[in-house]
């Protein structure tokens, strides 16, 4: 049996393809193999100390995105900005062992999604093995919603 564990931390920064063997039965054989794929999570090797979750950023919400990292001393180049929508299956669970990553801010993302499981509430920092963490609302959500605004930023004065 293969340490998947293993494969993965060896090659946690190079893209692994997945290539399917075709079997064919000959004559002598009275069935075909039967091939099961397993999706492995994709670990994510941040390159920032601060990770941004959400599905997808939309032209519309980028200067919302922009306004609310301005406020932080922070731009679009200083995190690292995790778009579920365009990748599959992340992992983000080993970003505790590599005491890189200080803060994430999900945007209606459960962690859970990224193999991180411990709860969040709304607009509430909460802090795993060192990484501080705050959940909110879509950015669409936020875009006209000041009481939901003003709780980000108060949230967000005390993480940074």
């Amino acid at each position: 049996m293969m340490n998947t564990i293993a494969f993965q931390h060896l090659f946690s920064e190079e893209n692994i393809y997945l290539i399917k063997d075709e079997f064919k039965a000959s004559s002598s054989e009275t069935s075909t193999p039967k091939v099961t794929e397993v999706m492995t999570p994709n670990f994510y090797q941040p390159k920032t100390k601060v990770i941004i979750l959400l599905n997808t950023l939309q032209p519309a919400h980028t200067e919302l995105l922009t306004k609310i990292l301005t406020a932080v001393q922070l731009n679009l180049e200083s995190v690292d900005l995790i778009e579920l929508d365009k990748m599959d299956n992340i992992d983000l669970s080993q970003v505790f062992s590599q005491k890189s990553v200080k803060q994430v801010i999900s945007f209606g993302i459960d962690l859970a999604k990224v193999q991180i499981n411990f709860p969040l509430n709304n607009y509430q920092i909460s802090e795993n093995q060192g990484i501080k963490f705050i959940m909110s609302d879509t950015l669409s959500d936020l875009e006209n919603d000041i009481p939901k605004k003003k709780a980000l930023w108060t949230a967000l004065k005390a993480m940074f």
